[in-house]
């Protein structure tokens, strides 16, 4: 996969976690269940789907070899599990049930910087000029997307900001921490040890575990794409990516969900935007771009 491949998987996987989060919150606004039991059920799902998956690619053999021969692998596929897989989703959906799709989105959203500061302090560099205008162009096209220019509109309850930080750190974690990992076991493999993992752990903190009432009518549709689409297909297409991509080309690209997240709310609640929040889509395409701009090849 070259890097344009690269990048227009991670803007797929993006449009499809955007997707995730609207159906999130309709499910909410229609279920009494808890963002824990959501992050709950999607991951054992969506882990038993991707099991079955690497079972016929035999990576589940492949995966299960490596972990006999290098056990102390087990730690890093359990971190990876528990940051990279189940805190992402749980306090994304913790932010969403609090404060909407939308603020949350561009709260998370946060990410690239967060990625981009840490690989300069790591690497102990200034960052490079393209990585700055991605972001800076990035946050500033959201802001404007989201708010339309009226900062006042970024008014969001204090637990949904909290739970939105918590959400982008921890996917900045999950573009940086698990590129040895990918390089070492089958996509299927990772993923499906990460989510029944999760997942098993989730069960917990969870008052029950029936799956009945996600299935009502009601709410059917929205567990089901979020399982599928938003969970096992987002996660592999963003996994697939991020090997021919720099955790921060991987991050801003990704920047690409709260354009689509806002669209989508345009497209199921009948909300249009005007010249500023067009402005904002322009400038996060933009920032989507710049890695793949003559300025920005030094950085792959």
């Amino acid at each position: 996969m070259r890097k344009p491949a690269a990048l227009f998987a991670v803007s797929a996987a993006a449009i499809m976690w955007a997707a995730s989060g609207t159906a999130a919150q309709h499910f909410f606004a229609h279920s009494d269940r808890s963002a824990m039991e959501l992050s709950n059920i999607r991951m054992i799902l969506a882990g038993l789907l991707l099991l079955a998956v690497a079972w016929q690619s035999r990576g589940l053999s492949r995966g299960w070899k490596i972990l006999l021969e290098k056990p102390r692998l087990w730690l890093d596929i359990t971190l990876y599990a528990a940051v990279a897989i189940f805190l992402v989703q749980y306090t994304y959906f913790q932010g969403i049930a609090v404060g909407g799709a939308a603020a949350t989105t561009v709260i998370c959203y946060t990410c690239p910087a967060m990625v981009i500061c840490w690989n300069s302090f790591a690497g102990r560099r200034l960052p490079k000029l393209s990585e700055a205008l991605a972001v800076i162009m990035a946050i500033i096209g959201i802001v404007l997307l989201v708010t339309g220019g009226d900062l006042e509109r970024l008014s969001v309850p204090l637990a949904c900001i909290a739970w939105s930080l918590a959400s982008g750190a921890c996917f900045a974690f999950s573009a940086i921490y698990p590129r040895h990992l990918l390089l070492t076991f089958d996509p299927y493999f990772l993923l499906a040890a990460g989510m029944l993992i999760g997942g098993i752990a989730s069960s917990a903190f969870v008052s029950s575990l029936d799956w009945r009432p996600f299935f009502v009518p009601e709410v059917a549709f929205d567990i089901v794409y979020i399982i599928v689409g938003g969970t096992a297909m987002a996660f592999l297409l963003f996994n697939a990516g991020l090997l021919y991509l720099s955790p921060e080309q991987a991050t801003v690209t990704a920047t690409v969900e709260p354009a689509a997240s806002v669209l989508l709310a345009s497209a199921v609640f009948g909300t249009r935007f005007g010249a500023v929040e067009l402005l904002g889509v322009a400038l996060v395409l933009t920032a989507i771009l710049l890695p793949v701009l003559p300025m920005g090849k030094d950085s792959t």
